[in-house]
C-alpha cells in the first residue's frame, strides 16, 4: 500500500474531538517540574492506554515520577514515540489561567498545550486511528509518556534506558517546528571562569586589583569569539552565553574575586577538550596583555555531547519519503537545543525530533498549539511509524 494511502487512512480515522478532550485532561493536571509529581495522571494515561489495547509497563525511579511505555504488537522492529508530561512553571503575564485550557481561533491554549502534552495527545489519537483503520503491521509500536524532561530526564528517558529500554528507533515529537525535522544536536558543556584580584578601599583602586574589571576584558571577546575549530557543515558554529556572574563584597571594597558560569554550546567535530585548550589560550593572550590579569579555568559542571543521525539511516528516509508523498514541506536541519533524543541517540538508538509548532510558544505565558497542526503530525508521526513497521 502506498504511503499516500496509508496517511488517508489514518487522517480520516483521527477523532479530533477526543484527542482535544485527552489534551484538556493532561493540561488541568498540573504536573510542574520541579517537583514533577507526574503521577498524577496515572488514571488519564492508563484509560489512553487501554482504549489503544496497549500492554503498558511503568518504569520508575520515584513512584511519584512514573514513566508510561504502552507497548502494541510484537517483533522487529520496534519505534518509540516518545512525548513529557511534567512542564515548567507558568510564571506571569498569563491571559487566563495557565492550567485551565480554552479553544479559540484554532489553537488550545495552556501550559504544555505544545510543551509536549498536545504531542502526546496527537501521538494518541494517531496510534488509536493506525489501530482504527485496521492496517496491519509486523513490529512493535511504543507510545511513551514520560517525566523529568524539563529538568534533566534523571527520572525519565535517562532511567528507562539505564533498565534497558532499547527500542530500535524513536521519534521525540519536542523539537524543530512543523516544517522542521531534528537529526542532531549540539553538545554543552558548563563551567566556571574565576578571577582573582587584589582588595582595596574603594576610594583608592589604583591599591587594588579589581577582579570584576578583569573578567570583563574576557567577557567582552564573547560576543563576537571565534573558536578557530573545524566542525560538522551540517551545524551551526559554537556559541558562548555568560548564564551567571557573581563578585565582590561591597561597592566600597576593590573586588578581589569574580566569577561567571559559562554555557558552550558545540557542533559534532569539537570536543570539549577543544573547548577548554581554546578558552586557555584566549586567557594566556589575555594575561600577555595585562600580567594583572589572573583568570582560572574551573571544573566542568554539566556535560552533553553532541550527536548526528548519518543520512542514511530508515529513520530519516522515512520521514523524508512520507513527508513528501503526504505533500508536508519538511526540512531536516541539526539544533542548539537539547532533548531527550541526544540520550537516546548517543545509547544507540537512532531519533529525530519534530514539532507542531509554528509560532515558538514554548514556555511562555499564553502557551498554545495549533489543532491543525497537531492533526498533521498525528497523521506524519504515525505514518512514518507505520513505514518502518509494516
Amino acid at each position: 500500500m502506498e504511503i499516500s494511502e496509508v496517511a488517508s487512512k489514518i487522517s480520516s480515522n483521527i477523532d479530533k474531538e477526543e484527542m482535544i478532550d485527552f489534551l484538556f485532561k493532561l493540561i488541568e493536571t498540573e504536573t510542574v517540574n520541579p517537583p514533577g509529581n507526574e503521577y498524577l495522571l496515572h488514571d488519564t494515561i492508563m484509560k489512553c492506554m487501554e482504549e489503544i489495547g496497549a500492554e503498558v509497563e511503568i518504569i520508575s525511579k520515584d513512584e511519584k515520577r512514573p514513566n508510561y511505555i504502552g507497548r502494541i504488537g510484537k517483533g522487529k522492529p520496534s519505534v518509540a514515540i516518545i512525548s513529557h508530561t511534567d512542564v515548567v512553571p507558568a510564571g506571569e503575564g498569563w491571559t487566563h489561567h495557565p492550567f485551565q485550557p480554552y479553544e479559540k481561533d484554532g489553537k488550545i491554549y495552556g501550559r504544555g498545550a505544545l510543551d509536549n502534552k498536545g504531542c502526546l495527545a496527537a501521538s494518541w489519537a494517531g496510534i488509536k486511528a493506525l489501530i482504527k483503520s485496521g492496517l496491519k503491521f509486523n513490529g512493535t509500536i511504543y507510545l511513551c509518556a514520560v517525566s523529568d524532561e524539563e529538568m534533566g530526564s534523571h527520572f525519565g528517558v535517562e532511567y528507562m534506558v539505564e533498565k534497558g529500554f532499547k527500542p530500535d528507533y524513536a521519534i521525540v515529537p519536542d523539537n524543530g517546528l512543523i516544517d522542521t525535522a531534528v537529526i542532531g544536536e549540539k553538545g554543552a558543556v558548563w563551567f566556571d571562569l574565576e578571577s582573582y584580584g587584589k582588595q582595596s578601599h574603594g576610594s583608592t583602586p589604583e591599591l587594588g586589583i579589581n577582579a570584576i574589571i578583569k573578567l570583563s576584558k574576557l567577557i567582552s571577546d564573547f560576543e563576537k569569539f571565534n573558536f578557530n575549530l573545524k566542525y560538522d557543515s551540517r551545524f551551526t558554529p559554537p556559541t558562548i552565553n555568560v548564564g551567571m556572574i557573581s563578585g565582590g563584597n561591597a561597592p566600597n571594597i576593590v573586588a578581589s574575586r569574580c566569577k561567571v558560569t559559562l554555557d558552550v554550546r558545540y557542533p559534532v567535530g569539537i570536543s570539549e577538550d577543544m573547548i577548554m585548550e581554546r578558552m586557555s589560550s584566549h586567557i594566556e593572550l589575555l594575561k600577555n596583555k595585562d600580567k594583572d590579569v589572573d583568570i582560572r579555568l574551573g571544573e566542568i559542571t554539566t556535560r552533553h555531547y553532541p550527536h548526528i543521525i548519518e543520512q542514511n539511516n530508515r529513520l530519516i528516509d522515512a520521514f523524508k519519503k512520507t513527508a513528501h508523498e503526504i505533500g508536508m514541506p519538511l526540512k531536516f536541519e541539526t539544533s542548539a537545543g537539547i532533548t531527550v533524543a541526544k540520550i537516546l541517540n548517543l545509547n544507540g538508538i537512532p531519533t529525530i525530533t519534530h514539532s507542531p509548532d509554528a509560532d515558538k510558544t514554548w514556555h511562555i505565558a499564553d502557551e498554545f498549539v495549533k489543532i491543525e497542526n497537531l492533526e498533521k503530525c498525528a497523521v506524519l508521526w504515525t505514518s512514518v511509524i507505520y513505514e518502518l513497521v509494516k
